[in-house]
């Protein structure tokens, strides 16, 4: 009886938050450019890569470009398409929406809550930053799209491989806390010798944090041979608030 109150609160919320413009009806497929934004190909390459990715992984990714919201909030629009359509596996949670809205020129990108760890608030709006927005503001839909959902399937899948701080955000953290372990470590071996002027002293063996550089990305469990989703079939996936947005 629960789950039937949650379902019926969640079917309000989402119809009271789209009142100014109907959610498209779930689509036979994993793209729905209803903006006219992608030729044909592009469309088929980018249903390809997102169904096979669903296949092998279980998580699914859903394109969709409209020409407007109406008087939805554009991130509102989004989650309701995400909830409705079940984008995601059901218990997993582990769906992605990026809508693409042309008469504000917004992105928005909505993550289901198994997914967040991976696809965090922040590195959702870097990939809106970095990727869509450039490729957008030259009319490249495709190339931005196929070149943000490549890194968003790297992360979710444990193998991106960050660029070497292009943001010149200075050294990384996990490397300064190693050094700041280095350095306690030498100062105590060098007091614990009493200046380290006694050839006989005991060597004050050098502690290392049990911190490997490069270890091992995320090992989601996501990755189970999928089911064959067929005709991008959603699996009744739910989403809890997270995602970024942007202009273009």
């Amino acid at each position: 009886m629960g789950n039937r109150v949650r379902l019926l609160l969640g079917l309000l919320f989402i119809s009271l938050s789209v009142l100014g413009q109907e959610i498209p009806a779930k689509p036979n497929g994993y793209v729905l450019d209803q903006a006219g934004l992608l030729q044909a190909n592009e469309a088929q390459q980018l249903e390809q890569k997102l169904r096979g990715y669903a296949d092998s992984t279980s998580t699914q990714f859903a394109i969709v470009l409209v020409p407007s919201t109406g008087n939805s909030d554009p991130y509102d629009y989004a989650m309701a398409i995400g909830k409705t359509w079940g984008v995601g596996q059901k218990g997993k949670n582990n769906g992605v929406v990026i809508l693409v809205s042309m008469d504000n020129r917004k992105i928005r990108i909505v993550t289901g809550r198994g997914i967040e760890d991976v696809l965090p608030d922040a590195t959702c709006k870097r990939i809106i930053n970095r990727i869509l927005k450039p490729s957008f503001k030259r009319g490249d839909y495709y190339g931005g799209l196929d070149l943000a959902t490549n890194e968003m399937m790297q992360r979710a899948s444990g193998q991106f491989q960050s660029e070497a701080s292009d943001d010149s955000e200075g050294m990384p953290v996990f490397v300064i806390v190693v050094l700041i372990f280095v350095i306690i470590t030498l100062i105590r071996a060098f007091i614990n010798r009493g200046g380290g002027s006694n050839p006989g002293s005991r060597g004050g063996g050098m502690f290392f944090p049990p911190i490997f550089l490069g270890g091992g990305g995320y090992d989601r469990g996501g990755s189970s041979g999928g089911g064959g989703f067929d005709f991008g079939g959603f699996g009744g996936g739910d989403f809890g608030g997270g995602g970024a947005g942007g202009d273009f």
